[in-house]
């Protein structure tokens, strides 16, 4: 009998456990899973015999280093503040190792470690879960009859039904702050320029039932990798969320008064805490895990270039509900988990090169897509001559 396949799952929150439950429909895969709380990391270990529960420390760079010495790879679906730490952690354990997002400049910063993951002989990929993850590899299959290449543009949309009352985080809340109040990075004429958060207003069409969004821009990792992997001469590279306009009424006044600041330090009883430390412990205290309804995402990828000497754009389009056999309603953790899964099995597999890249560079796009249509997940390619006149 061969030797199982080791994969150890850093964070047991909503992503984390949907990559464990992803990756015990492989037989021959142990899981691990570290959590700062051990409760929760014993709570999803226990649900397969012979998986194990860790106490996990990112900041603990030494010990965490220990643990994953004993796995082939590691799915990190901590916070992406964390990412560095534990690519250091994977470096110094000869882990290979995939992260579900970095928004832009984290991401910036682990591929920096490419030159020293070819020389541990390990293989690192950055932003591997749905958006990023997907989305980038639906960008490689868009452009890959292309010669040239002029633009990509990458849309995602949602909805919740019933939508619920009250405040609900599709996932955490320090992300989706982020998303909400950092400068997005865009690459437009050739540049990386800086924009304004919730800016670049484009109302996108999605198939039912997600319809009608109003898609914004927003700091994600897409841009900070596409424009070079694709490249062919491209020029523009934009990302877009649909945002919840519950979301942006209840952030706005917020971020006005300051209350998503990182400083000035407050100091509370004794304790020096941020204005966004504050507001992220009081929605995690107050908010719903937003499974009271269904939350449906569309993805859209939009490449412009030339096919045999002809203006073409290629789109791909991945619609997702919830998976009512895992009793998950959320399909943005569905999505997020079985990608980050996917990613995971493929590196542990040895089906990744050595080195650091983005979800586009680091898979073949069609085993990728072969694996999301095992899950029932699929995407859909067109491809269309340019009437635009761009």
């Amino acid at each position: 009998m061969d030797e199982p396949i080791r994969i150890f799952v850093l964070g047991a929150g909503r992503m984390g456990s949907i990559v464990a439950k992803d990756l015990r429909q492989r037989n021959d895969v142990e899981v691990g899973v570290g959590d700062i709380d051990r409760d929760r990391a014993e709570a999803i270990a226990k649900q397969k015999e012979g998986d194990r529960a860790f106490v996990v420390d990112v900041t603990d760079t030494e010990k965490l280093s220990h643990i994953l010495s004993g796995y082939d790879a590691v799915v990190n679906a901590s916070w992406y503040e964390y990412n560095l730490l534990v690519m250091r952690a994977c470096l110094k354990a000869k882990c290979s190792y995939n992260d579900l997002g970095g928004l832009f400049h984290m991401t910036q910063q682990q591929l920096r470690l490419d030159e020293e993951a070819r020389s541990q002989g390990i293989a690192g990929i950055v932003g591997g879960g749905e958006s990023p993850g997907i989305t980038n590899v639906m960008c490689r299959l868009a452009a890959e009859e292309m010669s040239s290449v002029d633009y990509a543009k990458i849309l995602v949309g949602a909805r919740e039904i019933p939508e619920t009352k009250g405040v609900t985080f599709p996932f955490s809340v320090s992300t989706v702050i982020d998303e909400y109040t950092k400068n997005p990075v865009e690459y437009i004429n050739g540049k990386f320029v800086e924009v304004s958060p919730l800016s670049g207003d484009e109302e996108v069409i999605f198939p039912d039932p997600v319809g009608k969004n109003v898609c914004h821009y927003s700091i994600h990792s897409e841009p900070a990798t596409i424009p070079s992997s694709l490249g062919r001469g491209i020029k523009n590279v934009e990302f877009k969320l649909g945002i919840s306009e519950k979301m942006v009424r209840m952030l706005t006044p917020l971020i006005e008064t300051g209350m998503t600041a990182e400083e000035p330090k407050v100091q509370i009883n004794g304790a020096s805490i941020s204005p966004k430390q504050f507001l992220v412990s009081f929605f995690n205290s107050r908010s719903g895990n937003g499974e009271s309804s269904e939350r449906t995402v569309a993805l859209r990828t939009v490449v412009g270039g030339t096919i045999n000497g002809e203006k073409m754009i290629a789109t791909c389009e991945l619609i997702s509900g919830p998976n009512e056999s895992w009793g998950i309603t959320n399909a943005t953790a569905y999505l997020t988990g079985v990608a980050g899964s996917i990613f995971g099995q493929l590196l542990a597999d040895g089906k990744v090169k050595t080195g650091v890249a983005p979800p586009e560079l680091a898979v073949e796009p069609n085993i990728f897509v072969a694996e999301l249509g095992k899950r029932g997940i699929k995407i859909k390619k067109s491809v269309f001559h340019d009437t635009t006149g761009k």
